[in-house]
């Protein structure tokens, strides 16, 4: 063979080692293509189930926290009406100008009947007040003596308010415990008067004066109007 053969012939190996494929190689790339799907798979399988739990552990949470957190604290009903404000009775003031007594309600004491009159009259500096009294039943007038109790009469300042003035009775007062008397303008036609805990009593006219209206309620012992109401 000739140097020019030969030198033809180098030539020709090194050109087929260009266009000939690196078996090798493809191989190796072939086996990494087949490999990724299964991984993929892999993933998938193993992601599913842990997406499941992590939504099952989620609401579990949710309702954890609805069922532990602390109910919102209920608004405050709203109290009807106006506040009532009664004035301190006075006992047994000396009093001037007496008006006619309107007999209230009937009750029995330790031995005898006797009957809680409301009345009008001016104390000493020319005030006008509103009485409550006890007489022995039937009697109508009587001196400082007839009186039923150390409380008999109560007097009360008369306001300007629709409610002017009122009484509620007690245990040894001249309005028996369970009572309450109000003095109330003219243009009322109804009084309603609530306790503290909102329970409602319903007054009726029971007389008249020249200051107003004479309304009595059946109230509860112990649990004085505080509210009222007037229509």
């Amino acid at each position: 063979m000739t140097d020019l053969e030969r030198k033809l012939a180098e030539t020709l190996r090194e050109q087929a080692g260009e266009v000939t494929p690196n078996l090798d190689a493809a191989w190796a790339e072939q086996q990494r293509r087949q490999r990724r799907p299964v991984r993929r798979r892999r993933a998938a399988v193993w992601a599913a189930p842990l997406a499941a739990v992590l939504v099952v552990l989620t609401s579990v949470l949710l309702a954890t926290q609805l069922n532990t957190a602390p109910s919102p604290a209920p608004e405050p009903a709203a109290r009807p009406g106006q506040e009532l404000v009664l004035a301190q009775p006075l006992i047994s003031p000396p009093l001037s100008a007496p008006g006619e007594p309107k007999a209230l309600t009937d009750f029995v004491g330790q031995t005898d009947a006797w009957t809680s009159y409301a009345s009008q009259a001016l104390d000493t500096t020319g005030r006008p007040v509103f009485c409550v009294e006890a007489l022995p039943k039937g009697a109508t007038h009587g001196g400082p003596d007839s009186n039923f109790g150390v409380e008999s009469p109560s007097c009360v300042p008369v306001s300007g308010h629709p409610v002017s003035a009122g009484y509620v009775g007690k245990n040894g007062g001249p309005l028996p415990a369970g009572k309450a008397v109000f003095l109330v303008d003219r243009a009322v036609h109804v009084l309603r008067l609530y306790d503290a805990a909102g329970d409602l009593s319903q007054a009726r006219v029971v007389a008249s004066v020249d200051l107003g209206q004479v309304f009595l309620a059946d109230v509860n012992p112990g649990s004085p109007p505080v509210r009222f109401e007037v229509s």
